[in-house]
């Protein structure tokens, strides 16, 4: 076992050891102090034996480096003061001890020596390797710089790049059928804004009027069935004829009527002004009418209410109104009365154009008072009897006014615009 380890030490070393010194060193060895070897470290007390036997001094920085490898020369080193300085008699070793490790050195001297031969035949071999593959790798260089210049090349060489031309100018064969569609891609990018064209006036042609056909009766201003423009048109201006009912006490008498039966109703002849739309479908409009029988006036102001229906416009309206007519109690002196009244009205136009229309008309007159036979209302006395009759002297001081209902209807044209 010692022989072995003798051997295998000395296996590191790249030099033979002839032998071994047993005298101790003149001086002690120099007292080192290690820097990285904590204290607790597995190998710390290892460390300090050998730097205390003088085998290592560490390096000049005072650090061990025990993680790197150890160099045959650092190895050569520690032997040398092993056999040189005596280092092992300064560790405690005894005499005995030294002497029996250069006897075990000596025995192994002989395989000492026959391993430094080996190492020598194998340094020789590594370098004729090495000289093999230099003179390998000039021999590649040489035929490569050959091949350059080779008339064989250069033949190669084109009939590549003939093959690659020919290659490139096969003629595309049939279109295959297309593939399915591939998924939609994101939106690219907005592209820049364009440059600002200019502004370009287009005349238009002549219209060139058409010239009717033989045979074929051209009609202006005729009646259009679509009234669409008819609704455009809001403001108006009429003319009416009619009648009012009146009672059987106030007949109608005038100068025209005096040698006829009288009738339950006076002719009367009108004319309106007004607007369908004020406020949306809501109008208004003021009428006038004049009746010959007691020389009457009836004028009254109404709001309207139109419904457009194509050419049909329905209208109702409410307001107040004025009868001015011959005076019941001073019939003798010819003098006028006027009577007040609240008006109802329901109508319907008929557009013939978008300008004109035709109507008819029913109103409804609830008189608060009953001053002149205008209103066509009976002619009662304080006493309640009536005969109908014109008596001025009774009529003086007996007849009072009677509140009532009386109506009247008219039909005309109407001129919007």
């Amino acid at each position: 076992m010692r022989k072995s380890l003798i051997l295998l030490s000395t296996l590191s070393l790249s030099l033979g050891v002839a032998g071994a010194q047993t005298a101790a060193p003149a001086t002690s060895p120099v007292p080192v102090t290690i820097t990285d070897v904590p204290a607790g470290h597995w190998a710390k007390d290892a460390v300090d034996r050998i730097v205390q036997c003088g085998l290592i001094q560490g390096f000049p920085d005072g650090t061990f480096r025990g993680n790197e490898n150890l160099t045959r020369y650092q190895a050569a080193l520690i032997f040398y003061r092993l056999l040189q300085t005596g280092a092992l008699s300064n560790c405690g070793m005894s005499q005995e001890g030294m002497t029996a490790v250069a006897n075990g050195m000596q025995e192994v001297s002989t395989e000492m020596a026959a391993i430094a031969s080996r190492l020598t035949d194998l340094e020789k071999l590594n370098a004729d390797q090495q000289a093999r593959i230099d003179a390998l790798e000039a021999k590649i260089n040489e035929m490569g710089t050959a091949a350059a210049g080779n008339a064989d090349t250069a033949a190669l060489t084109a009939r590549i790049d003939a093959l690659e031309a020919a290659v490139q100018n096969i003629p595309a064969g049939p279109v295959g059928p297309a593939g399915p569609a591939g998924p939609v891609g994101p939106a690219g990018p907005a592209g820049a804004a364009g440059v600002a064209g200019t502004t370009t006036t287009v005349t238009p042609a002549p219209v060139t009027p058409a010239t009717p056909t033989p045979g074929t009766t051209v009609v202006i201003g005729e009646p259009s069935t679509d009234m669409s423009m008819a609704s455009a048109k809001t403001l108006y201006a009429g003319i009416s004829g009619g009648a009012n009912f009146v009672n059987g006490s106030s007949n109608c008498i005038n100068k025209l009527q005096k040698s006829n039966t009288p009738v339950n109703f006076c002719v009367s002849a009108g004319a309106m002004i007004g607007s369908t739309s004020v406020i949306g479908p809501v109008g208004a409009r003021v009428a006038a009418q004049y009746q010959p029988g007691f020389n009457a006036i009836h004028a009254d102001v109404n709001a309207t209410y139109n419904i457009n229906a194509g050419n049909l416009h329905p209208y109702v309206g409410a307001g107040l109104g004025l009868t001015s007519s011959q005076s019941r109690t001073a019939a003798t002196t010819g003098t006028n009365a006027t009577d007040t009244y609240v008006n109802a009205l329901v109508g319907l136009d008929f557009r013939i154009t978008d300008s004109i229309a035709a109507f008819v008309e029913g109103n409804g007159r609830y008189y608060l008072t009953n001053k002149g036979y205008g209103t066509g209302l009976s002619n009662v006395r304080a006493d309640g009897t009536g005969t109908g009759s014109y008596d001025a002297a009774a009529n003086t001081s007996t007849v009072r006014n009677t509140k009532g209902f009386g109506g009247a209807v008219k039909a005309g044209l109407k001129f919007y615009f």
